[in-house]
């Protein structure tokens, strides 16, 4: 997914983007120690990115271009979906394959139907995740390191553990203040709300195409923005 083209921004956290092509390229420089530091602490996250891979690898040999075009996050074992793709059957596709690694307790499919991403909607979405990025780690009121964010044609998609709803409240309210932010999609868990129990067979397909209504994003603003590529 042009991940040369991403590289000049590939040393900011991984805490902060989503296992994603996009969330790779943003957070390439992960190390142990940020592992160790989030909620989920370092085991649950070292399994999260076997599921990643695996996930990944599994579409790759499906079909390369589902591996460019839907971005994967997982957080304790519950998976993101992203993306556009051009044909129904993409979709279900991929949300088969993201049940199938042990240890997946639940796939929430937000795949829409729609032209590739091209170079200029992914240097937009970097570009909005470095803002949202700097937003979060600026506010002592936010655990930066807990949320994964993840940006697909100006829409942002977090996962993630709160330690609070109020902190919660705080990240969502950030994203939103962004400019050019077009829509939020919070996929984050509470910390004291229960996680999902992994389930001795998969569900089907039909079952786990779950889709979260967007939160509306604040009224865009007159703040310095790179021009946009022509859609």
């Amino acid at each position: 997914m042009l991940l040369t083209s991403l590289l000049p921004v590939a040393l900011l956290p991984l805490g902060l983007t989503g296992c994603s092509p996009v969330g790779m390229a943003v957070g390439a420089g992960a190390t142990v120690t940020n592992m160790a530091m989030e909620e989920r602490g370092f085991v649950n996250s070292a399994r999260d990115k076997a599921i990643w891979t695996d996930i990944s690898a599994r579409m790759l040999d499906r079909n390369q271009k589902l591996f460019q075009n839907v971005d994967v996050q997982v957080h304790e074992g519950r998976v993101l979906l992203s993306g556009f793709v051009q044909r129904p059957e993409d979709r279900i596709d991929a949300t088969r394959l993201a049940w199938e690694p042990d240890g997946v307790r639940e796939v929430v499919d937000e795949i829409k139907l729609g032209r590739s991403l091209d170079a200029g909607d992914f240097s937009e979405d970097v570009w909005l995740i470095q803002q949202i990025r700097l937003k979060l780690m600026l506010d002592r009121d936010i655990r930066a390191i807990n949320y994964s964010v993840d940006c697909i044609r100006s829409t942002v998609y977090l996962m993630g553990v709160a330690r609070t709803p109020a902190e919660l409240q705080r990240v969502i309210d950030h994203v939103r203040d962004v400019p050019y932010v077009r829509a939020v999609v919070n996929h984050v868990r509470v910390r004291t709300d229960p996680l999902p129990p992994i389930p001795a067979n998969p569900p089907t397909v039909a079952a786990s195409n779950t889709m979260s209504a967007p939160v509306p994003a604040a009224p865009r603003r007159s703040a310095k923005q790179p021009q946009k590529a022509t859609r």
